[in-house]
């Protein structure tokens, strides 16, 4: 079997290279990246040359021994006159040869030698480590053909025909070997489509003059140069046109542009990034403007602060870790691995018997001498013992499971997910309970406003806040005055506020923009409050109501124990002491967080939700996703989860840890398989065996699906491997010779072994071909039997017509089944 290591790669450049340390350690890095995808490149080329011209040698050199042996006595008949001088003897140093013999002994010599080199030197080093392969087989059955044909040569037995054998095994096993390399070059096209990505120059800009304190590029002048990605540096600033590729990781500092991050997250639609947004290096800038929307500037571009290079961007962890779960051993190879090591000294035991035991039945009359009439005995039982020392495939068992993690892992990282080791393929694929941490998770772990009931009407917020509401709209007004207020606050709720009145108000803001308050007073952990336009506005919990003089009423505690028990956090707002408003603030559910729990249910996994929020919050997400609240776990600790991840693995269960944060750590270390969002704290990446790159919970189960995909297609490699194996020794070795009198010729066992190998590979690349989940098309609807089956499970044989027609089949909510 053969293939590329891309670690041995790497070494190699290491030796080469040296090591380099602090920033001259970052540039090597990215000269690492940029290069490695060439040098993978040069060995694949150089691979494939090096088989295309092996096996092109042996078949300049088969080709006429074949025709010697195969064709002319076919085509020439009776007194065809090269066939009779091809039988003429020859004298050589006192010696007679049969001419015919000679030949097929010159050309079979460089194919055997020359040609077949690479098999006796992995033979050898082979034998030198204890491992045994694919190519002490063939090089012990050519040899074996070889030397037997040469000793007929001298004594001038017909049995010099075996160097035909000789010849074409070497050529169809070089052939084999080469159709090999293009199938397993193939299987690595993910990690070269993702080191592609990785942009080779830059846009380096110099600004030049700075205004207004802060560089502008759309009033400021600068200076921009190409420059190889290698000598941009963290706080550099980047020019990314339309079309191009982002060089590194960094923040947008000035434009607008449409990102495609589909190589990386999965995400097929171009993401949105405004001023301060990140960016990922080797993702395509799709459109780019600068964010003056009366602008019709189609050459804009965005400006980007460069924050990663080298192995500190995403594009090279995802390099790393793709590299990592491609070249890590599966559990299950060790199987593989503990097989081949004991098949390769079983098949030339099982060889050297066939061989024995055929002879002995041919010299003792066992065997009739009408089978192998034309044949001496020697040659009859070589041949059987030579085809079952070829035809088995040792290379095929070990390629099972190798290019099968190497095409599965590609797929996965076209997805979004990364696996960190091909080990974590056979546990996920056996995973039959999910721990879910809520926050950042089955949440975008951000809060939002959800609600905001008004309590005034127009009039009563025109006589608290002295404003005539003709000339506006009053939830307008309140949004504008407590975006005014909260602006000036750090906390999160307020910073929800602010965010929610800036949507609400965006036509608005640009009249009137936010005001700063006076007397601006923050409680910590309780509100704020502020006067706007002579105005106090005043905003926070019950505590900070009753601190403000506020009086809630009966209607309005019932209002806020209702959003309260939603599991939203309450928020009273008030102006001039008189409660205006109460807004409601949860962290937001991911819209794809129902359906990808209800896909690993339907795909028979339990779920569990840890949460270290309280009680009431948890059993109102737990609601809203239709989780059992036995399975949900509330206020807990990080080693509350850690004892979760381990209660569940004491009943037997293999469990899946799912989470974002620093405290989900050790739990997804615990877990048997940890999954982290990408989107997450990056201790909680480190500990997890797989990343969600784009932080959707719909990756889970694309996550779990493929993993069982790629496990099973291992299986049926291995299956396929060995019922190969169990059914073309005993063919080869003769067994049902005595049945059907016909023997299965060396040259076709060498090529069934190689095409053994091709077919395994072919089937791992069959992988490519998965389709992601879709859980928004697995969406739930209400469903009733159909009419027809609906009455015969109540006992009625018949259906009468007016009964069939009570049933409205135009109604779009209903699914006939």
């Amino acid at each position: 079997c053969i293939g590329y290591d891309v670690n041995d790669i790497l070494d190699e450049t290491d030796e080469e290279q040296g090591i380099v340390d602090g920033e001259e350690n970052s540039h090597a890095n990215i000269s690492e990246i940029e290069d490695r995808l060439e040098r993978i490149t040069r060995q694949q080329n150089l691979q494939l040359a090096a088989r295309k011209r092996s096996f092109l040698l042996s078949f300049l050199g088969a080709l006429p021994v074949m025709t010697i042996t195969m064709i002319i006595p076919r085509i020439g008949g009776e007194n065809c006159a090269i066939e009779e001088t091809l039988h003429q003897e020859v004298t050589i140093l006192n010696h007679s040869f049969v001419l015919e013999s000679l030949l097929l002994w010159l050309l079979t010599t460089p194919v055997q030698f020359i040609c077949g080199y690479s098999f006796y030197k992995t033979s050898f080093y082979g034998i030198r480590k204890g491992i045994l392969g694919m190519d002490v087989l063939v090089a012990l059955g050519t040899t074996s053909a070889y030397i037997y044909a040469v000793i007929a040569t001298w004594n001038g037995d017909p049995g010099y025909r075996f160097f035909e054998t000789s010849a074409v095994l070497i050529c169809f096993v070089l052939l084999g070997k080469w159709m090999n390399a293009m199938a397993v070059c193939r299987t690595s096209e993910a990690l070269t489509h993702l080191m592609k990505l990785q942009a080779k120059t830059a846009l380096k800009i110099t600004p030049t003059s700075m205004k207004n304190g802060k560089w502008d590029p759309l009033v400021d002048s600068y200076e921009e140069e190409t420059v190889p990605v290698q000598n941009i540096n963290p706080g550099d600033i980047v020019k990314v046109l339309k079309g191009a590729s982002i060089p590194a990781d960094g923040v947008l500092v000035h434009g607008e542009m449409s990102v495609d991050e589909s190589m990386i997250t999965g995400e097929s639609i171009p993401v949105l990034k405004l001023g301060g947004s990140d960016v990922i290096g080797g993702t395509i800038c799709a459109e780019a403007g600068n964010g003056d929307m009366k602008s019709n500037d189609t050459a804009a571009a965005g400006f980007v602060r460069i924050t990663g290079v080298g192995s500190n961007t995403a594009l090279a962890q995802i390099v790393k870790l793709v590299q990592e779960a491609q070249t890590r051993q599966v559990p299950i190879q060790n199987l593989a691995d503990t097989i081949a090591g004991v098949f390769v000294p079983c098949v030339v035991a099982i060889s050297f018997l066939t061989f024995v035991v055929w002879y002995i039945c041919c010299i003792k009359g066992v065997v009739p001498e009408s089978w192998y009439a034309g044949e001496s005995p020697m040659t009859f039982s070589l041949l059987f013992g030579i085809a079952a020392l070829l035809i088995s495939c040792p290379c095929a068992l070990g390629l099972a499971t190798p290019s099968a993690i190497m095409v599965g892992t590609g797929v996965a990282a076209r997805c979004g997910v990364l696996m960190k080791g091909g080990e974590t393929l056979e546990i996920a694929s056996k995973v039959d309970a999910v721990i879910f941490d809520k926050t950042g998770t089955l949440t975008k772990g951000k809060p939002v406003v959800t609600d905001m009931i008004g309590t005034l009407d127009d009039d009563a917020l025109a006589r608290i806040a002295g404003v005539e509401p003709a000339k506006m709209d009053g939830n307008e007004y309140l949004l504008w005055l407590f975006g005014s207020l909260e602006r000036n606050s750090e906390h999160p709720l307020a910073s929800a506020l602010v965010s929610y009145a800036e949507e609400k108000l965006s036509s608005y803001l640009h009249s009137t923009p936010f005001a700063e308050p006076s007397n601006f007073v923050a409680l910590t952990g309780r509100g704020a409050a502020g006067t706007i336009n002579g105005v106090k506005v005043s905003i926070g919990n019950r505590a900070f109501a009753q601190h403000e003089n506020m009086e809630l009423s009966e209607e309005l505690e019932t209002l806020l124990r209702e959003i309260e028990a939603d599991g939203k956090t309450a928020i009273v707002a008030g102006l001039n002491g008189e409660v205006c408003a109460v807004v409601g603030v949860a962290d937001e559910i991911k819209e794809e967080a129902e359906a990808s729990i209800r896909t690993l249910h339907d795909m028979g996994i339990e779920i569990w939700m840890l949460t270290g929020d309280s009680n009431r919050t948890a059993v109102a997400i737990a609601k809203r996703l239709n989780l059992p609240l036995s399975h949900v776990v509330s206020e807990a600790l990080p080693s509350s989860k850690v004892e979760m991840v381990r209660e569940l693995q004491s009943q037997g269960y293999t469990v899946a840890m799912i989470g974002d944060g620093i405290n989900d750590s050790p739990a997804l270390a615990e877990a048997d398989v940890g999954m982290s969002m990408g989107t997450g704290a990056e201790i909680a990446t480190e500990a997890s065996d797989m990343v969600l790159v784009s932080g959707k919970v719909s990756d889970a189960c694309v996550a779990l699906d493929l993993s069982k995909v790629i496990f099973r297609r291992i299986r049926w490699n291995f299956v396929f491997s060995m019922i190969y194996n169990l059914l073309s020794i005993p063919l080869a070795a003769g067994v049902f010779f005595p049945i059907f009198h016909t023997r299965l010729p060396p040259t076709v066992a060498a090529i069934a072994m190689s095409l053994s190998s091709v077919s395994v590979v072919c089937s791992s690349l069959a992988i490519r071909l998965y389709k992601p989940k879709d859980v928004h098309a697995l969406k739930r609807r209400r469903r009733i039997p159909g009419p027809v089956a609906f009455l015969r499970r109540r006992g009625y044989d018949r259906v009468e017509r007016d009964e069939m027609a009570s049933f409205d089949s135009n109604d779009p909510t209903l699914e006939l089944v």
